[in-house]
């Protein structure tokens, strides 16, 4: 069977499943927080509708962007164009001649190894931006394709203060802050400065609660995470690229914001791919196109594409936390 014969046999429905099969390096915050919640819709723009919360202001950071904004009573309707991420791979003449030189099944399962591992590498990018785009969306921003926050929202709510006050209590005020918001007790874990972690583990050793059981310290792929009174305080170092390309921490030095278990908090949507051949297929967070012959025998073309956006729906459950000096 000739290579093009071989490549003919990848219909959308081939490259489809074959794409979205593909094993790759798996994503903190996007897999824990937001895969499982998401929305397909049709068109270039999506409808976000973002509770407001009792003390949850909208900050305007890109000009214009308030023009996309509804406020009604109870939520902010933001019209959003989904950010399109597209990328393009190649099996060039010289490689089509080596695969020529193999013969029957061997042959089949070479090229297809290679059309593999150009989605897988594909793949690995679009994950990573998605990463990146659901870590703003974890703090209540809402980035566009080149990471520029369009929107942010911010809690006028004081911080609950950890600090000259027993542990118990401060997750009491969390649990009671919770409620307020969601209407109803959903569990949660804390992401926090190292400092943060720090003072909360000095003051439960001083409190014996890691004699007692109540504390205790664990390893979680890399990761120490300390667990007082059930509740996981983990490590978290991002930062973002400001206007003026200065890095800054999502997580300020010595505070924490609690992170909701519940899929009422967090959401992503995607959009059908700006391809002809997406037109055949439903709307799915990955898309590959069939293989197309190149321009003037240089080979053939792999077009991959992903289209989405993720948000938090309920910013005033992201509530923050401090442990002053």
């Amino acid at each position: 069977m000739k290579f093009a014969d071989i490549m003919k046999l990848w219909t959308l429905v081939s490259t489809m499943k074959a794409i979205n099969q593909v094993k790759v390096t798996g994503t903190y915050i996007f897999d824990k927080y937001f895969k499982t919640k998401g929305k397909a819709v049709l068109g270039n723009t999506a409808k976000l509708k973002i509770k407001k919360g009792a003390s949850i202001v909208l900050t305007t950071i890109a000009a214009g962007a308030d023009r996309l904004v509804k406020d009604t009573k109870d939520i902010y309707e933001l019209t959003i164009e989904i950010p399109r991420f597209g990328l393009s791979g190649q099996i060039l003449a010289s490689e089509i001649n080596e695969f020529e030189s193999l013969e029957g099944q061997a042959k089949v399962q070479a090229i297809s190894q290679k059309i593999a591992e150009i989605y897988a590498e594909h793949k690995e990018d679009y994950m990573t931006t998605i990463e990146y785009m659901a870590t703003g969306a974890l703090f209540g921003k809402v980035v566009d394709g080149e990471g520029k926050v369009l929107l942010e929202f911010t809690t006028t709510a004081d911080p609950v203060e950890f600090k000259n006050r027993e542990n118990i209590d401060c997750l009491d005020d969390i649990d009671n802050a919770l409620v307020d918001e969601l209407g109803t007790e959903v569990p949660y874990e804390i992401l926090a400065d190292a400092k943060f972690i720090s003072r909360v583990a000095i003051a439960a050793k001083a409190s014996k609660l890691f004699e007692n059981g109540q504390a205790k310290w664990l390893d979680e792929d890399g990761k120490r995470v300390l667990v007082v009174h059930s509740k996981r305080y983990i490590p978290f170092r991002a930062s973002w690229v400001d206007e003026n390309g200065d890095k800054q921490p999502f997580i300020a030095e010595a505070e924490a914001v609690v992170i909701p278990l519940s899929s009422d908090v967090f959401q992503h949507v995607y959009g059908r791919a700006d391809h002809t051949e997406a037109m055949k297929a439903a709307p799915q967070l990955f898309f590959a196109a069939r293989p197309e012959l190149l321009e003037k025998g240089k080979g053939w073309g792999l077009e991959t594409e992903t289209k989405m956006i993720p948000y938090c729906v309920r910013p005033g459950a992201l509530i923050k936390l401090k442990f002053s000096a």
